[in-house]
């Protein structure tokens, strides 16, 4: 019998509990068998497809759980811990309980709310009516969750909150007991509040660990031994380090074995009612309001949120010592250390060593809290359980001596900090006991100590350095390098220090002209000395940017296959909580480039990303860099084309590049008196006095100006360079233009001789005699036409700095490389390069900006008008008819079907004005109902964002563009995009 709920189907995405002959993938199931603990009914699956012939899903992620209301009913301890488990795994979007009356739908992103005391509820979770009524009558619910764009509608964006997220909310009250401990109990340092704190929440895991169908935890045993019943209950009585030195004989390791004599005897002498609060967790220690324990369910708590603990305390540090935030120690965030994990070890692509022989070397060069190592040793016991799935026919996963093997055969790290190395064996034992019962956990598992082999402390200042030096010389090899490396050293220690030379010659790096002596991109040399495969985090700017490294780029693709680099300079803002930079990923393997395109894919704002949930990828952000390209000096600026939407962007801004530029033009004159120069910089090494001089230049045009002042300089360079005329251009982009400011020989701006800048502008001055030709270079700045190049457009596909390391600053060099032709006035450009011009200006300049309603950034997301949708067409349908018009055949626009989540846009082929254009009123055409339910088309529309469909209807060749309603999926540069990849697939076609 087939199953319905709201809209999903067997079909599109829904899996029934029980039945995994339904699961297309590895991941399904997967999922199916960590959620039968909770007795769901079924599991909605968000299903990725690499291509649209594919039988089977490449990977599948659970997006909606559904519960009957006979076995959850609501508001009952069942429903709370359903909520609880859902909410602190992180995974589901939203729930759904029914039962033949009707469903109701909860938000599995915010924690269960106090109502009064001792007592929480889900009510205000329960989406509202309004929202419930948009899901079930619009039949859209299948394509928001399929698509990942259910949080990007404006009614449902604010039902989501990043500080409600479990990682946030256990974290922001973790800091405030930190706080309050360091200012309350002088006895204890800091170091060892800390150690209280992450192994109290160790503790508080296994306490919460049970044996199916029992009551049985871990702990009982030892709980019985010194007659408590929690860890609560043994801090109370003065038992807390007698449960720790059981635990610690228990399992050896030195897991629980963190305190030194001298730790013990202060904490035997200090009041730990703030650790009994903490571990109670009944009252927010501020608000009152909270009931935090209650709210999470720690047996559905990933392991990695224990890594995540570890920045915040490192950087508390830094803040509370009066050294800022500490610069080498920037934490991961979990979603993006799940999609690496993802991209370079798949799920559905275990290695054939590991199959052999259960081997796979993992190493992160620089552990930090160890947030890597313990997503990817999951994915080590998910291999494992997948493999053994196929010779028994059911998920199981690996007891305790095998998880243990897995683990110590094959996950390592290296840092600088003994703390880091504690955390990182913290997570990756918590991740350990995750997959184990308490009986394995009791009977089987004897840790060893990880700190000696595995998660080691290499000294400073040369830590990962002179650690590498030892392992290259002992021949060692990892099977994969994944990690995050130090942008910058440690506030205490020196750069040349930790890049000591004689270690870094030791090492013989292949290439080590390093651009810029950029620190990551050390670790990320000296890890290919190391490793068959990498996946690395790099500053974008200096891999991909910055003009003076276009050499070490070229050396990088030649001597390392480079398949993939996931460009997230966009999220450079936000990505991470304490650091404000430029990244991407660099996926590589240390062999040869075999000459094939570079993947590049830019990773564009979305609320899901902002949220921290998930990064949304759709065709629209991949762009197939040709290898020749990538290492052409002359073609650098294809990253940064792809960063602003690619496609024949690239080949305007490279057809404009061979136009004589400015700087070329004025280095000409310069025999005849012109000069071009930055005004005069900082300094004191002499004052001028009752002088005038420009501060900016106004949105009109006008400078404002400084009368009858003094300055100070250092540098006041040449006096002809502020006497008329002259022209001076600011260097950070205008609303429309590039500022800039003409000067004339019969100005009004000042009566003295002359008129001075700061070195903000890039002055050009000329003698009386070329004053025409100087206005001519004024002019050129000025262009307003859409059909005239504007130099803003020009900069900002080719600036190394603008959208990358600032959000609107540009330098002297890029200005100066501006296309100029002084006789043929403003560059005319065509219709197509018009309309990319365009859309840059006004929206893709935005790309890099938060999605609030206040920000700029949100123009790209709002829904599409009805007026856009058609300009998108016309753009469409003139493109493809420039090939295909033909014998009075046009392409021309046909019905628009739009629904709450996404619009379907259908174009035909045939005689002019006979394609229908209207839908009979109420009713949805049938062909494009066809389109919505057949399989193969619900595949690609639900599964991916963007999808184009074919068919033959009423004697026209059509084509269906199903996209988001977002702005971004029709503007009329995306119409061009369209065209392209269109042609592409009809001449594949034979048309």
């Amino acid at each position: 019998m087939r199953t319905q709920i709201l809209d999903f189907t067997e079909e599109n995405g829904l899996v029934i509990c029980g039945r995994p002959e339904m699961a297309l993938n590895n991941y399904e199931n997967l999922y199916l068998f960590e959620i039968e603990k909770l007795k769901a009914h079924s599991v909605f699956f968000r299903r990725f497809f690499k291509a649209k012939e594919d039988p089977n899903p490449f990977k599948s992620e659970p997006v909606v759980c559904v519960f009957k209301r006979e076995k959850v009913p609501l508001n009952s301890p069942k429903h709370l811990e359903i909520h609880s488990a859902l909410w602190s795994e992180g995974k589901i979007d939203v729930y759904i309980i029914f039962d033949e009356t009707g469903i109701d739908i909860y938000n599995a992103r915010k924690p269960a709310v106090k109502t009064s005391e001792n007592e929480l509820s889900l009510d205000s979770l329960k989406l509202p009516a309004d929202l419930m009524f948009l899901l079930e009558n619009e039949m859209s619910a299948s394509h928001l969750f399929g698509t990942g764009t259910f949080w990007e509608q404006s009614e449902f964006q604010n039902q989501i909150n990043l500080g409600k997220s479990p990682y946030r909310h256990l974290i922001d009250y973790l800091m405030k007991v930190r706080k309050r401990f360091i200012e309350n109990e002088k006895k204890l340092g800091p170091e060892t509040i800390d150690k209280i704190l992450v192994l109290s929440i160790l503790v508080k895991f296994l306490e919460e660990k049970k044996d199916i169908g029992t009551d049985r935890s871990t702990l009982d045993d030892i709980y019985s031994k010194y007659q408590v019943e929690s860890l609560v209950e043994a801090v109370e009585t003065g038992k807390f380090l007698n449960i720790l030195k059981d635990l610690a004989s228990e399992f050896n390791g030195k897991v629980f074995d963190q305190f030194t004599d001298l730790e013990k005897n202060q904490i035997v002498k200090t009041n730990l009612d703030l650790l009994v609060q903490f571990l109670k967790a009944e009252k927010d220690l501020d608000t009152e309001q909270l009931f935090l324990w209650k709210q999470y369910s720690f047996q559905h708590l990933p392991a990695e949120v224990i890594s995540a603990i570890y920045e915040n305390f490192i950087q508390e540090d830094a803040i509370r010592e009066g050294n800022g935030r500490e610069k080498g120690v920037v934490y991961t965030p979990i979603h993006l250390v799940n999609f690496m994990v993802d991209e370079v070890m798949p799920l559905e692509n275990p290695p054939k060593s590991f199959l052999d022989n259960g081997v796979y070397k993992i190493l992160d060069p620089t552990c930090g809290s160890g947030v890597f190592l313990v997503a990817a040793f999951k994915r080590l016991l998910q291999w494992w359980a997948i493999e053994e799935s196929r010779k028994s026919g059911k998920i199981c996963f690996p007891d305790a001596q095998m998880a243990q093997k897995i683990l110590e055969e094959n996950i390592f790290g290296v840092d600088v900090k003994p703390a880091a190395v504690r955390v990182s064996i913290f997570g990756l034992t918590t991740a350990l006991l995750d997959y184990l019962t308490p009986k394995q956990v009791w009977s089987k598992l004897r840790f060893k100590d990880l700190s000696t082999k595995n998660i080691v402390v290499a000294p400073q200042p040369t830590g990962f350095f002179q650690w590498a030096l030892d392992a290259k010389n002992q021949k060692k090899q990892f099977s994969l390098i994944i990690g995050n490396p130090p942008f910058n050293p440690e506030k205490s220690v020196s750069k040349d220090k930790v890049l000591d030379p004689t270690i870094i010659r030791s090492l013989e790096l292949k290439h080590p002209n390093i651009p810029r002596k950029n620190f990551a991109l050390y670790f990320f040399e000296t890890a290919m000395l190391l490793t068959d495969k990498i996946c690395m985090v790099i500053p974008s700017n200096v891999l991909l940017y910055d003009k003076s490294a276009h050499k070490y780029r070229e050396e990088l693709f030649t001597d390392y296959f480079v398949s993939d680099i996931f460009d997230f300079t966009h999220l450079r803002r936000g990505l991470f909580t304490s650091a404000d930079t430029p990244v991407a990923v660099l996926l590589g393997y240390s062999k040869k480039s075999s000459h094939v395109p570079i993947t590049h894919t830019v990773v564009k704002r979305t609320i899901s990303e902002e949220q921290k949930i998930r990064f949304e990828i759709d065709d629209y952000d991949r762009h197939q860099v040709k290898w020749n390209w990538a290492v052409d000096p002359d073609k650098q600026f294809i990253w940064k084309t792809n960063l602003l939407g690619g496609g024949r962007l690239f080949h305007m801004i490279y057809r404009l590049s061979n136009i004589p530029s400015l700087g070329s033009f004025i280095e000409g004159k310069k025999k005849i008196g012109w000069e071009e120069i930055r005004g005069f910089e900082g300094g004191k090494d002499f004052t001028m006095e009752d002088c005038d001089r420009i501060l900016s230049i106004g949105i009109n045009g006008e400078p404002k100006i400084q009368y009858s002042t003094s300055f100070s300089t250092g540098n006041l360079k040449n006096p002809f360079m502020y006497e008329p005329p002259f022209l001076i251009i600011d260097q950070v982009y205008g609303n429309s233009n590039i500022p800039v400011l003409f000067v004339s020989s019969n100005q009004n701006f000042t009566n003295k001789q002359h008129l001075y800048y700061n070195r903000d502008f890039i002055g050009i001055s000329a003698p009386n005699h070329e004053e025409s030709d100087l206005l001519k270079v004024f002019n050129s700045f000025k262009s307003k036409d859409y059909d005239k190049l504007n130099y803003q457009t020009y900069t900002l596909a080719k600036s190394s700095s603008a959208m990358i390391l600032t959000e609107t600053d540009i330098n002297k060099s890029e200005i100066l490389d501006v296309p100029f032709q002084i006789d043929h006035g403003s560059i005319n450009i065509s219709q197509s390069e018009a309309i990319i011009q365009f859309d840059i200006l006004n929206y893709l300049i935005h790309l890099g900006k938060q999605i609030t309603k206040k920000s700029d950034g949100a123009s790209l997301h709002q829904s599409v008008k009805e007026k856009q949708l058609l300009e998108y067409g016309k753009v469409l349908c003139s493109e493809l008819n420039d090939i295909y018009e033909k014998n009075s055949n046009f392409w021309q626009v046909g019905k628009i079907f739009r629904k709450p989540s996404y619009t379907i846009f259908q174009i035909g082929y045939g005689p002019k004005g006979k394609l229908k254009q209207k839908f009979v009123e109420g009713q949805i055409d049938q062909s494009i109902q066809n389109l919505i339910n057949n399989d193969s088309s619900n595949r690609g529309a639900a599964y991916k964002r963007t999808v184009r469909l074919y068919d033959h209807i009423d004697g026209f060749d059509c084509i269906f563009f199903v996209k988001p309603n977002a702005f971004r999926y029709w503007m009329k540069s995306i119409a061009l995009r369209d065209a392209d990849e269109t042609f592409i697939d009809l001449k594949a076609e034979g048309f």
